[in-house]
């Protein structure tokens, strides 16, 4: 009975969204960081080689052979997926098709049900997609898996690229299990991703008119001062307006196949260009296996690895000695072109250094006779264990600088910095004491607050002086030629007519100041926290 019903209830929605959950894909997925921080913010996954994964369909339909979308269908879903998916160069290869006849995992109404269904005529070596007439959600996907599955007539919409950017890895944009995002933390809550905005939800479905908070235009409804993506295909938009992903959504899903065993076993060799599988990040003790799947190949590796085994299309090494904490790599020789995967060796390797600026010390985490972006660092957190003279420091998350300050030029601070790499190695942990400069008597300007959202720049009455009590004046705006506010990766955020710099409305982080007073540039770094 309860099938019958499950099934008057589908019909009887005119959008397949209606009376369903929008993508049943599990809570609560373990994280699994298979990309770096470093290439997060810098790398570009248009740029690298191919990789094309198998897929195999499975149409379901009723025990008499009746329902299932048309066969020819499974082909409009693969060139659908091509197309969502070629910006990242992920590709999709269709290996075969067949029906299930079965009217029980036709209709599926419960969780416990999917089990059966994924188990039947599971394929090895492919992505396996099965579509049904009904069932309680539109979409159901294993986050980093290769099962899936997607009612009829969401099959052949973008909730398709939906629920195969969960295979791939990907979490939804309005995720929380990590905790609720923000502008802030976008690298260790909400989906972990830092190119696609804090989302509330994009789901009404008290609405039956328009379950989802974006009009015809795909524009933002809810007006609760978020600004989330609403053409993002890892939401639950309007299925018309499931349009891209994003960069960094690329290169997590990327990282995935190029470093999960179990998308490793899908690629397809009949559109995969050369790829060198295999982690970034290994132990100073362990032994690893690097592959490229397709073809033959001539294998190298650099002297602190040592190579215990290599076939045609396979090289198992480990590092020469348990004390080795550097930069290796592989190399492989395809058809006269060398490929090669650089790999970091043990904990990460940093120490942090200290620019000071007037009252202020920009602190850089910077690596140790290696450079830092190439040690795949997972994790940062900056945390002040003690200090004196009342100073602040920011405390960052996963951010490579940071910034210390005080009231005055008589403070100090003792800090802590934990920084993780994607082995399971080691943490490594940098214990800094971290004091303001001898102040310069002879500067000529400084950029000072004012009011808690406001800088302005004064000139030094006796730049030479021992003392700085009333020697200083504020500049007047006509003599102020140029003034612009820059964050930390030196992209300009504000520009100023005036000698009044309003910082409100920033997000909490690390700035810049430039400013051209007559002849003379300031530069002077802040801290919004």
């Amino acid at each position: 009975m309860r099938k019958e019903l499950l099934l008057l209830v589908l019909i009887l929605s005119s959008n397949f969204i209606l009376g369903q959950d929008y993508c049943a894909t599990t809570k609560n997925s373990p994280v699994k960081n298979y990309t770096s921080l470093s290439r997060m913010l810098y790398a570009n996954s248009s740029n690298e080689e191919t990789l094309c994964l198998n897929v195999y369909f499975h149409i379901v339909r009723e025990d008499n052979g009746t329902g299932g979308i048309p066969a020819y269908q499974t082909s409009v879903i693969i060139n659908e997926l091509n197309s969502q998916f070629s910006n990242y160069n992920i590709a999709f290869n269709k290996i075969g098709q067949d029906f299930i006849n079965n009217s029980s995992l036709n209709n599926i109404a419960f969780p416990s049900e999917i089990a059966s269904l994924i188990s039947t005529n599971n394929i090895s070596g492919a992505i396996n997609f099965y579509i049904v007439d009904n069932a309680y959600f539109n979409g159901w996907a294993e986050i980093l898996g290769t099962n899936l599955i997607l009612t009829d007539s969401a099959a052949t919409t973008n909730v398709s690229s939906h629920e195969m950017g969960h295979c791939l890895n990907l979490y939804h944009t309005h995720e929380t299990q990590f905790g609720l995002e923000t502008a802030d933390n976008c690298s260790y809550a909400g989906d972990l991703i830092c190119d696609t905005p804090p989302d509330t939800g994009l789901r009404n479905p008290g609405n039956n008119t328009n379950p989802y908070w974006v009009d015809s235009n795909c524009n933002y409804t809810k007006n609760d001062g978020y600004n989330p993506d609403t053409e993002n295909i890892m939401s639950y938009t309007s299925p018309t307006c499931l349009k891209h992903f994003t960069n960094q959504q690329g290169l997590r899903m990327r990282d995935a196949i190029l470093n999960s065993p179990i998308l490793q076993s899908v690629i397809s060799c009949s559109c995969t260009a050369t790829a060198l599988l295999g982690k970034t990040t290994i132990c100073s003790d362990e032994t690893t296996t690097y592959t490229v799947p397709c073809g033959s190949v001539s294998f190298n590796a650099s002297s602190n690895l040592q190579i215990l085994n290599s076939t045609s299309n396979s090289i198992t090494v480990k590092p020469i000695n348990t004390s080795v904490n550097e930069l290796a790599s592989v190399s492989a020789l395809v058809n006269g072109l060398t490929y090669v995967k650089e790999i970091w060796i043990g904990k990460p390797k940093v120490d942090v250094l200290l620019n000071p600026d007037s009252n202020y010390v920009y602190l850089e985490l910077t690596g140790i006779n290696s450079v830092i972006h190439k040690q795949n660092i997972t994790y940062i957190k900056w945390e002040k264990i003690s200090s004196t003279g009342n100073p602040v420091m920011g405390s960052a998350i996963n951010s490579f600088e940071n910034l210390a300050h005080g009231n005055s030029t008589n403070w100090s601070i003792n800090a802590v910095i934990k920084v993780v790499n994607n082995s399971a190695c080691d943490t490594t942990y940098v214990y800094k004491t971290i004091t303001p400069p001898e102040p310069d008597p002879c500067v000529g300007y400084r950029i000072s607050k004012t009011t808690e959202n406001e800088f302005s720049t004064f000139s030094i009455i006796d730049p030479c002086a021992k003392t700085s009590s009333n020697n200083t004046e504020k500049v007047k705006d006509k003599d102020i030629k140029a003034a612009k506010l820059y964050d930390i990766y030196g992209i300009e955020v504000k520009t100023y007519n005036i000698n009044s710099f309003k910082t409100n409305g920033l997000k909490k982080g690390i700035y810049i100041f430039k400013v051209t007073v007559q002849n003379e540039t300031v530069t002077q770094k802040i801290i919004i926290d």
